[in-house]
């Protein structure tokens, strides 16, 4: 039971470390820890399973922790799309670009481009705002200017 409390207390104390690093890390940071550590829990799980004589049952995590060490195709550096790929052309209509931008229409592309830069500077992931927001600017620029 004192075994128990202790192991808790120190996961505990583990997750609240890893958390506090989470939220001042950068996003490539994040998800290599993260992808990691997904990694690490599958493998020692699959080697508790195993050691408790469950061995048929540890083929899956410890599997899974194997194929994306070992074997998983790797993707492209910039973010699984392929250097020579077509861009995607915006999906966003006009209507939609110049709410997101916060714009009548008639705008000019001087006011579209100070929008834009206005809004992403308030946004951008660098600066606390969110990758989400920062792809829906940039849609609804390239939507309005034709870029």
């Amino acid at each position: 039971m004192i075994g128990w409390l202790i192991l808790g207390i120190i996961l505990a104390g583990i997750l609240l470390t890893l958390l506090n690093w989470w939220a001042r890390a950068d996003v490539k940071s994040a998800k290599s820890l993260l992808f990691w550590s997904i990694i690490a829990l599958c493998g020692v799980f699959g080697l508790l399973l195993f050691a408790t004589g469950k061995g048929f049952a540890a083929i899956v995590p410890a599997g899974f922790a194997a194929w994306r060490m070992f074997g998983a195709p790797r993707m492209a550096k910039g973010g699984g799309a392929s250097a020579g790929a077509p861009s995607r052309q915006p999906s966003m209509t006009r209507s939609e670009a110049l709410d997101v931008l916060g714009l009548e229409d008639g705008a000019t592309d001087a006011q579209i481009t100070a929008a834009y830069r206005s809004m992403m500077a308030k946004y951008h992931p660098d600066k606390g705002g969110n990758d989400w927001m920062a792809s829906k600017l940039n849609e609804a620029r390239k939507t309005l200017l034709g870029k």
